[in-house]
């Protein structure tokens, strides 16, 4: 009786836990909507925010639909297959990472490159995603991570690969993006578009962007407890098959906790010995089953501002276990994101992509999926079946089973700078493919993680679009 009275105890702990991590995070979002809105956090005063029953609710003093600028923020986490029991985590993450675009957005001057930059930096710091912290860790225990960003209205582009030592790879792509506009030095040397390895933490230094002093310095933030439980589970997995490591010897994902890894040398373990674990503080007990997940790559983003200008960019910490110096579609240009330019011929269009790098690589899946959208008559969603169909045919299936796209065109702009209709489109062959989205005429941002049935034994195309616009 008394072992089941202190599991009953420590289960109402956990749940009030749990109601307490959930309030605080609805009101961080409602402080992030009121910013958009245009009450910054120095104006809170300016609602009320009432607990009771352990819901919150909160009543602005002024209407929500008040006149701001227009904009459309889009986001994804990654198509592969999220746990049911952790949908409410990338929810969460999205529509943060929906209102910290919008912010930039709603100032009137913000530019769609900046938004997107904002939205991905907030889906890199938190540690439930594959990018950023985080990560999956290379087959020797470090993080390496790739990202990239692409500005319609310039056309400027930049990337990292493999990037060591940075806390969010995705301010570096757009530092890099940034300067490509600046044209040749004085002596002629043209700027640098993609950097990869030690290269972007240096280049971030020297530019006050956030970044260790050496790239195992880094990883005291990057790894989690999460990324090294699943490494180590992997290492061994590899050992086993590689017949270096016995029944007898083998370590279990419950022994991670309390078993050094002593299969492994010393040299190849990741320095965990000051690891920022920020599980029991930052997110929920929940955080800890998500070895269920099966997250392909990429998180992104495609933004539209207020002079109608698209931007796209993508971030990935790469598939666990990768080899060292291994580069991934996030970092590759026209395969990660891409954005038609505005004096193309079709439709101004941005899209985001994740799944398996080399066959999106091999068929610079997020150009081509663009310019199939931007001049389809049958509407964009047909363009991204296509694509989703020839990578299939590269990988040598006949629809591959691991990707996800997000796309997001632009119909009609006019000279009173009123975006006149958007098309997002989510397509996808994975288990399951998670997207946010919000705009000026939306009170929240929106997310959902998109589920092929669970049953379905045969790998299909899934989709589902939206349409959004004024009257």
């Amino acid at each position: 009786m008394l072992v089941r009275h202190m599991d009953r105890n420590t289960d109402e702990k956990r749940r009030e836990e749990k109601r307490r991590e959930e309030q605080s995070d609805v009101v961080d979002e409602l402080l992030l909507l009121l910013a958009v809105l245009g009450f910054g956090v120095m104006n809170a005063g300016n609602c009320v925010v009432e607990q009771s029953g352990g819901d919150v609710e909160v009543w602005s003093a002024l209407s929500l639909d008040q006149a701001r600028p227009n904009f459309f923020v889009a986001v994804h986490v990654g198509a592969g297959y999220h746990a049911p029991s952790n949908s409410h985590l990338y929810c969460k993450a999205m529509r943060r990472a929906c209102l910290a675009a919008a912010n930039v957005l709603s100032k009137g001057q913000g530019r769609s490159l900046d938004a997107v930059a904002a939205a991905i930096r907030v889906l890199e710091d938190d540690e439930v995603t594959n990018a950023g912290i985080g990560s999956n860790l290379t087959e020797d225990g470090h993080v390496e991570c790739d990202a990239s960003v692409m500005d319609g209205c310039t056309g400027a582009f930049g990337a990292v690969g493999a990037a060591l030592g940075v806390k969010n790879p995705i301010e570096v792509a757009t530092s890099l993006a940034k300067e490509s506009l600046k044209g040749r030095s004085r002596l002629g040397l043209i700027p640098p578009i993609m950097l990869a390895g030690d290269g972007v933490r240096k280049w971030a230094e020297k530019r006050g962007i956030t970044a260790a002093g050496s790239a195992s310095e880094a990883e005291t933030w990057l790894i989690t407890k999460l990324a090294y439980e699943r490494w180590k589970r992997y290492k061994n997995m590899l050992l086993k098959d590689n017949g270096d490591v016995g029944p007898s010897t083998q370590m279990s994902l419950s022994d991670a906790d309390t078993q050094p890894m002593k299969l492994l040398a010393n040299d190849d373990q990741p320095k965990v010995e000051n690891l920022h674990h920020r599980t029991s503080n930052s997110l929920s007990s929940d955080l800890m089953r998500l070895a269920e997940d099966r997250v392909m790559d990429t998180v992104g983003a495609v933004c539209i501002d207020l002079a109608g200008n698209i931007a796209a960019g993508v971030s990935s910490g790469g598939i666990s276990m990768k080899v060292k110096g291994r580069i991934g579609v996030a970092a590759m240009y026209g395969s990660g994101c891409w954005v038609t330019l505005e004096d193309s011929n079709g439709l101004p269009t941005g899209c985001s992509v994740s799944g398996a790098g080399e066959n999106l690589i091999k068929c610079l899946a997020a150009r081509e999926c663009c310019i199939a959208a931007s001049r389809s008559q049958s509407g964009p969603g047909t363009a991204c079946e296509d694509m989703l169909c020839h990578l299939g045919q590269v990988s040598g299936q006949d629809v591959c089973d691991d990707a996800g796209l997000l796309l997001v065109q632009l119909n009609n702009t006019s000279s009173s700078e009123k975006l006149k209709v958007i098309e997002v489109v989510a397509a996808y062959t994975a288990r399951s493919f998670g997207v946010g989205y919000f705009g000026s005429l939306m009170e929240n941002p929106k997310a959902t993680i998109l589920r092929r049935p669970f049953d379905s034994k045969i790998v299909e195309i899934s989709q589902f679009a939206a349409h959004f616009g004024h009257c």
